[in-house]
């Protein structure tokens, strides 16, 4: 803001000759697995504290760790989750009551929801019911949900501490379910899922 012209003149020529950042093209899920030296580990959610609410209108959220955009509408079953690190998606009601309490670890209903007003959730710990695997954060993987999102693994410009996990169910066999695989962010990762058997 305070830069003469010729000091600003300097500055582009400089920045002018800088070379672009070359863009990581992300792995395929199955040359990830394909590839990594890293091995799936039983794990399963901890309890912990997030918040959710209703909508009086249609209200776009966004989930800054996963890239993806979601309209919430006022219908009775769109509820509103902000995560631990201050992303937004969009669950139906139904999947939040069965999935998390109020804070007192009492049972959820559609009542409890204020239009527009978030309320404290808590999370009911589900032990050994998933399987993790690392994903250094210089690595990306691109991951093609069963519900339709498509990941990224690591995105640039996002927080991931030492990298991002992939996570699927525990299968009818007790091996990884592939066929519905999605992505946590290694920045709370740690915090939500238990870490007991990770490498």
């Amino acid at each position: 803001g305070t830069a003469l012209r010729a000091e600003l003149a300097t500055i582009l020529l400089n920045f002018s000759k800088l070379t672009p950042a070359e863009e990581t093209e992300g792995l395929t899920l199955n040359t990830y697995l394909e590839q990594s030296e890293y091995d799936w580990f039983r794990t399963g959610k901890t309890s912990y504290t997030i918040q959710g609410k209703m909508v009086s209108a249609p209200t776009e959220v966004y989930n800054n760790l996963e890239d993806v955009h979601y309209t919430a509408e006022p219908n009775g079953q769109d509820v509103v989750l902000k995560g631990t690190g201050g992303e937004e998606w969009v669950t139906g009601l139904e999947k939040v009551m069965k999935t998390y309490t109020k804070a007192d670890g009492s049972a959820l209903t559609a009542e409890d929801f204020v239009a527009d007003t978030y309320i404290d959730l808590k999370t009911k710990a589900e032990p050994d019911t998933n399987y993790a695997m690392f994903i250094p954060a210089d690595v990306q993987v691109i991951v093609e949900t069963s519900w339709g999102d498509v990941l990224t693994a690591n995105r640039p410009q996002v927080p991931h501490g030492e990298g991002d996990y992939l996570v699927c169910a525990v299968g009818e066999d007790g091996q990884p379910n592939l066929a519905d695989v999605w992505v946590v962010n290694g920045a709370t990762f740690p915090n939500t899922y238990d870490m007991t058997n990770a490498a």
